[in-house]
């Protein structure tokens, strides 16, 4: 039996397949997780914001990401 989903792996997939969501947190890392309810410790909060000061490489990752994973219908947004 594996573990459930952490907080930030839930996080990251949101972020992947949620474009709205992508967005926001593009835009405002801590207040887009405040407003979400994420709680997360701050070495965590400042890896997303530094992971997410490149929006078009955030955005192409994620367009290739749902490309790959649509095709394959393995979700659906």
């Amino acid at each position: 039996m594996s573990a459930p989903p952490s907080t930030l792996q839930i996080l990251v997939g949101r972020a992947l397949i949620d474009a709205e969501f992508r967005k926001a947190l593009v835009a405002d890392v801590r207040g887009t997780l405040a407003h979400e309810g994420y709680a997360l410790d701050e070495p965590t909060v400042a890896a997303i914001v530094a992971a997410t000061r490149d929006p078009e490489r955030v955005r192409s990752f994620s367009d290739a990401f749902s490309a790959e994973f649509l095709s394959r219908g393995d979700y659906a947004i």
